[in-house]
Protein backbone atom coordinates (compact mmCIF):
# COMPACT_ATOMS: atom_id res chain seq x y z
CA UNK A 1 0.00 0.00 0.00
CA UNK A 2 1.56 3.48 -1.28
CA UNK A 3 0.00 6.02 0.65
CA UNK A 4 1.05 9.89 0.71
CA UNK A 5 0.69 12.25 3.40
CA UNK A 6 0.19 16.03 2.77
CA UNK A 7 1.46 18.09 5.15
CA UNK A 8 -1.32 21.12 6.08
CA UNK A 9 0.19 24.46 7.16
CA UNK A 10 -0.33 25.36 10.31
CA UNK A 11 -0.30 29.20 9.57
CA UNK A 12 -3.81 29.83 9.40
CA UNK A 13 -5.28 30.91 12.76
CA UNK A 14 -7.14 28.09 14.33
CA UNK A 15 -9.47 28.27 17.39
CA UNK A 16 -7.66 27.88 21.29
CA UNK A 17 -4.48 26.11 20.20
CA UNK A 18 -3.63 28.48 17.67
CA UNK A 19 -3.36 31.97 20.78
CA UNK A 20 0.30 33.34 20.73
CA UNK A 21 2.30 32.73 23.54
CA UNK A 22 2.73 36.31 23.69
CA UNK A 23 -0.66 36.20 24.12
CA UNK A 24 -1.33 33.29 26.42
CA UNK A 25 1.21 34.72 29.27
CA UNK A 26 -0.62 38.19 29.19
CA UNK A 27 -2.92 36.34 31.37
CA UNK A 28 -1.84 34.11 34.44
CA UNK A 29 -3.76 30.88 33.91
CA UNK A 30 -4.69 30.93 30.26
CA UNK A 31 -3.02 28.20 29.16
CA UNK A 32 -3.90 26.49 31.83
CA UNK A 33 -7.66 27.29 31.05
CA UNK A 34 -7.15 26.81 26.98
CA UNK A 35 -5.73 23.23 27.79
CA UNK A 36 -8.23 22.17 30.35
CA UNK A 37 -11.01 23.46 27.70
CA UNK A 38 -9.50 21.43 24.89
CA UNK A 39 -9.32 18.26 27.41
CA UNK A 40 -12.96 18.53 27.97
CA UNK A 41 -13.85 18.77 24.39
CA UNK A 42 -11.70 16.23 23.40
CA UNK A 43 -13.00 14.11 26.32
CA UNK A 44 -16.56 14.14 25.11
CA UNK A 45 -15.81 13.94 21.46
CA UNK A 46 -13.79 10.32 22.55
CA UNK A 47 -17.33 9.51 24.26
CA UNK A 48 -19.55 10.49 21.92
CA UNK A 49 -17.64 7.80 19.58
CA UNK A 50 -17.91 5.50 21.81
CA UNK A 51 -21.70 5.86 21.94
CA UNK A 52 -21.79 6.04 18.11
CA UNK A 53 -20.49 1.93 18.90
CA UNK A 54 -23.25 1.21 20.64
CA UNK A 55 -25.62 2.34 17.95
CA UNK A 56 -23.86 0.76 14.79
CA UNK A 57 -22.51 -2.78 15.60
CA UNK A 58 -20.26 -2.83 12.18
CA UNK A 59 -17.09 -1.38 11.84
CA UNK A 60 -18.27 0.54 8.69
CA UNK A 61 -19.27 3.51 11.43
CA UNK A 62 -16.24 2.62 13.06
CA UNK A 63 -13.09 5.51 13.79
CA UNK A 64 -10.83 3.78 15.36
CA UNK A 65 -8.09 5.22 14.62
CA UNK A 66 -9.21 8.97 15.54
CA UNK A 67 -10.84 7.52 18.49
CA UNK A 68 -6.88 6.28 19.88
CA UNK A 69 -5.81 9.49 19.06
CA UNK A 70 -8.03 11.61 21.15
CA UNK A 71 -7.43 9.12 24.12
CA UNK A 72 -3.16 10.04 23.33
CA UNK A 73 -4.15 13.77 22.82
CA UNK A 74 -6.37 13.54 26.45
CA UNK A 75 -3.40 11.73 27.95
CA UNK A 76 -0.82 14.51 26.84
CA UNK A 77 -3.40 17.07 27.90
CA UNK A 78 -2.90 15.65 31.30
CA UNK A 79 0.62 14.78 31.69
CA UNK A 80 -0.34 11.09 31.50
CA UNK A 81 1.50 7.79 30.02
CA UNK A 82 -0.61 5.94 27.97
CA UNK A 83 -0.03 2.11 27.43
CA UNK A 84 -1.07 0.30 24.91
CA UNK A 85 -3.15 -1.92 27.46
CA UNK A 86 -5.04 1.36 28.14
CA UNK A 87 -5.54 2.68 24.44
CA UNK A 88 -7.28 -0.94 23.80
CA UNK A 89 -9.41 -1.14 26.82
CA UNK A 90 -10.81 2.56 26.48
CA UNK A 91 -11.17 1.82 22.84
CA UNK A 92 -12.97 -0.99 23.25
CA UNK A 93 -9.91 -2.87 20.97
CA UNK A 94 -8.77 -6.03 20.81
CA UNK A 95 -4.79 -6.53 21.01
CA UNK A 96 -4.05 -7.08 17.34
CA UNK A 97 -6.49 -3.93 16.18
CA UNK A 98 -4.62 -2.09 19.10
CA UNK A 99 -1.36 -3.05 17.78
CA UNK A 100 -2.03 -2.07 13.89
CA UNK A 101 -3.35 1.57 15.07
CA UNK A 102 -0.69 2.13 16.91
CA UNK A 103 1.67 0.44 14.07
CA UNK A 104 -0.13 2.94 11.44
CA UNK A 105 0.08 6.20 13.50
CA UNK A 106 3.93 5.27 13.88
CA UNK A 107 4.20 5.02 10.65
CA UNK A 108 2.09 8.67 9.87
CA UNK A 109 4.32 10.18 12.12
CA UNK A 110 1.31 11.13 14.20
CA UNK A 111 2.54 9.04 17.44
CA UNK A 112 5.60 7.25 18.89
CA UNK A 113 6.40 4.46 21.13
CA UNK A 114 7.99 5.72 24.05
CA UNK A 115 8.47 2.46 25.85
CA UNK A 116 8.97 -0.97 25.24
CA UNK A 117 8.47 -3.77 27.54
CA UNK A 118 8.06 -7.32 26.38
CA UNK A 119 4.32 -7.33 27.40
CA UNK A 120 3.36 -3.75 26.62
CA UNK A 121 3.95 -0.49 25.03
CA UNK A 122 3.97 3.18 26.31
CA UNK A 123 2.92 5.51 23.56
CA UNK A 124 2.65 9.15 22.52
CA UNK A 125 1.89 11.48 20.53
CA UNK A 126 4.55 13.05 18.06
CA UNK A 127 5.21 17.13 18.06
CA UNK A 128 3.40 16.75 14.82
CA UNK A 129 0.57 14.66 16.02
CA UNK A 130 0.17 16.90 18.96
CA UNK A 131 -0.29 20.03 16.90
CA UNK A 132 -2.85 18.51 14.60
CA UNK A 133 -5.03 17.13 17.33
CA UNK A 134 -4.82 20.43 19.25
CA UNK A 135 -5.76 22.40 15.86
CA UNK A 136 -8.54 19.47 14.88
CA UNK A 137 -10.19 19.69 18.49
CA UNK A 138 -9.85 23.20 18.65
CA UNK A 139 -11.67 23.70 14.97
CA UNK A 140 -14.66 20.95 15.84
CA UNK A 141 -17.37 21.98 16.56
CA UNK A 142 -19.20 22.54 20.21
CA UNK A 143 -19.99 18.79 21.83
Amino acid sequence: MNQRFFDVSNSVPRGLGSVPLSESSAQPGAGARANGALEAKATRMHTLGRLRGKHFFTPVMADTAMDVMLSLFVGELQSSTVSDTALAVANLLNREETDAIIDRLVQAGLAVVTAQEPDRRTVGLTPLGSARMRSFVSDYPDV
